[in-house]
Parts: structure tokens; sequence; C-alpha cells
């Protein structure tokens, strides 16, 4: 398992699309978090770090984007053939790529909420605006982001095993973040279940970061995601495990 491990992260340090993505990540989040910091009008009793610190939850999108490219640009590349002579388990393939592409994912995450943590601490304490939150908070919403950040990257391996095809994947899953689960939201009834057990809410709930909502607490939340990542990899390993890699 850990030679499977070693070589998912030696093909992640060595592709350029990785660093696009990690890079891109990371300076959408620096760029959003100086421009809010700098230009956020703030009042007294408001919190604005702990607002602010959303911003990082943009690392967890392109988590989710990396756990589908595990699995997806092997079938669209054709190297899903060598890798299944090298590892003729098709379980044990999935679970390196897991263990992989969630320590990437933790990795980005991590990176990304102290980064924007430090900057807008910053900015704002340039500003002689007192940010309004406690070190013991603004590490809940740290550690809690980077795990969302780390179970979306695992949910995106488990998509991109069981639908393959790398547009769809991705398509398929921010488009299920951002349209489906918006549009179900704003249905009387429904919007209440959405925010608390769609992806985008326990996400949130995870990060801690807006708890004027509707949310699941920390803990619960991050079971309920880890257990929606588990679903899909089990699914993804069961559909490779009868596809024929080859069509």
């Amino acid at each position: 398992m850990m030679q499977i491990v070693r070589s998912e992260a030696f093909k992640l340090r060595t592709t350029r699309t990785f660093l696009g993505i990690t890079l891109s990540a990371l300076a959408l989040v620096l760029l959003i978090s100086i421009a809010g910091a700098a230009a956020g009008t703030y009042h007294a009793g408001e919190r604005p770090l702990r607002d602010l610190l959303g911003i990082g939850s943009l690392a967890q999108l392109f988590a989710l984007v990396l756990g589908i490219l595990a699995v997806s640009t092997e079938f669209r590349h054709g190297t899903i053939t060598p890798s299944l002579l090298a590892v003729p388990s098709r379980a044990r393939l999935v679970a390196g790529k897991v263990v992989a592409y969630g320590i990437a994912g933790l990795v980005l995450g991590l990176i990304a909420f102290a980064l924007s943590a430090a900057i807008v601490s910053a900015i704002l304490s340039a500003r002689a605006i007192d940010n309004g939150a406690a070190v013991s908070e603004v590490a809940k919403i740290v550690v809690g982001g980077t795990l969302a950040a780390t179970l979306y990257a695992i949910l995106g391996v488990g998509l991109g095993a069981l639908l393959r095809n790398q547009v769809g994947a991705i398509v398929g899953a921010l488009g299920w973040i951002f349209v489906v689960e918006s549009l179900i939201g704003i249905i009387p009834g429904l919007d209440e279940p959405v925010q608390k057990f769609g992806l985008s809410g326990l996400a949130s709930s995870l990060t801690a970061s807006d708890s004027g909502r509707n949310r699941l607490d920390q803990v619960p939340a991050g079971l309920l995601l880890a257990a929606y990542a588990a679903i899909f990899v089990v699914a993804g390993i069961a559909v490779l495990r009868r596809r024929d890699v080859t069509a």
C-alpha cells in the first residue's frame, strides 16, 4: 500500500496539473483575502476575521477537482491499464489514491486557511480593526476547513472512479454544489434539509465560519461528510471492479 501511495505522491509532485490547480487555489484565496480585509468596512462588535476565513473554503472545491482527476485522468489518457498491471487489485489502487489525495487535500486546505488567517489578521491589525475572534475560534475554523478539504478530495476520488469521464465528473460535482443544491434550497420545506445535509452545507458546518445560518454542529457535520465520501469511494471501487478498463 505504501508503494502505491508513494507512486501517487510522485505523480502529484511531477504533474503540471497538480501544480496549476494548487497554485490557482492559493492565489485565489490570497487575492480575495487581501481584497476583503483591505476594502471591507467593519463596525464595533462585528467579527471580520471569522467571516473572512470562509474564503479559505475555496480550496475545498479545488481539492474535490484534484480527487476527481486522480482516477478520471488515468482513463482519459489510457494510463489505467499499466497502473492495473502494476497493481492488479483495483480496490488497493483506489485506496492508495484515497490516501495520497486525501493528504494532498489536507495540505492544500491547511495552507489555504492558514494563509487566509495570516493575511487577514495582518491587514486588520494594520487598519487598527479588532478581528473579533479568539485564537481557539480561529484554530477551530482552520482545523475544520482543512478536514473538509481532505474529505472533499477523498469524495472526488470515489466520484472519479464511479463516473470515469473527467469532464462529466467535474461538471456534475460542481453543478450539484453550485446549481442543484441552490435550486433545491429555494423550495419551501427543503431549504433547511439542504443547508444541513447538502455537500456545501456540511462543508460550511465543518468549517464553522457561519454559525448564524441553520447548520449542523461541527462534529456531526464532519462525520456525515466522511460518510458521504466513504459511500462514493465504495461505490467507485464496486463499479471499477466490474468495468472493462480498455473500453
